[in-house]
């Protein structure tokens, strides 16, 4: 089933993304100085997307993560409650894209929550599906930039939020619905809207 949105809705979704987004992560995969991998990658995937070059970034600036790929093709919403802790807001989107065409720049702080970890919480959340992680945030600002999950190591994922581009494509799936906010998908009907 496919969902539409106006693009209003999108640019909604996306000004609430911009609190910071969060799904799973590696420890082992933090990059050090030098040895930061980018990739040209294929200039087009079977969608017919061409290679972009994007930058997600923390508040601060200090923690980088720059994407040389096409469109991604995994695009994820989560309500889940640990993706809501870790965001600061009622859900996450995250983009997924091969390691080989990201560079990551600057300092992280990782936060691993291992499998066995994320199966005793007291709340549902993401990580149970994606075999534990690793989430890495600016140690400066706090905000969380980048992941890998443990079940996807050949993959890094990057909080949409980070990137504070509204042109970004919609999420193409959506995850743990039943803890939804009933308004969050309904952001252009709010009764106020904010200008500026």
């Amino acid at each position: 089933m496919k969902t539409e949105y106006s693009r209003r809705s999108v640019v909604g979704l996306g000004a609430l993304a911009l609190v910071g987004t969060v799904l799973t992560g590696r420890a082992d995969a933090q990059p050090t100085p030098g040895n930061e991998k980018a990739g040209a990658g294929n200039s087009k995937t079977g969608q017919g997307s061409a290679t972009r070059t994007r930058t997600a970034s923390c508040n601060c600036g200090q923690l980088r993560v720059t994407c040389k790929a096409p469109d991604p093709e995994r695009i994820s919403l989560c309500h889940c409650n640990l993706c809501q802790k870790q965001s600061g807001s009622a859900f996450a989107i995250q983009a997924r894209f091969p390691k080989e065409q990201v560079t990551i720049e600057g300092k992280s702080t990782p936060w691993k929550i291992p499998l066995e970890a994320a199966k005793v919480l007291p709340y549902r959340n993401c990580v149970v599906a994606g075999g534990g992680g690793t989430f890495h945030f600016c140690p400066v600002c706090g905000s969380t930039v980048w992941y890998m999950a443990d079940a996807d190591d050949s993959r890094i994922g990057v909080k949409i939020g980070a990137f504070a581009d509204p042109t970004f494509p919609a999420p193409k799936i959506s995850g743990f619905e039943e803890y939804r906010h009933p308004w969050s998908m309904n952001a252009a009907d709010l009764p106020m809207q904010h200008v500026g």
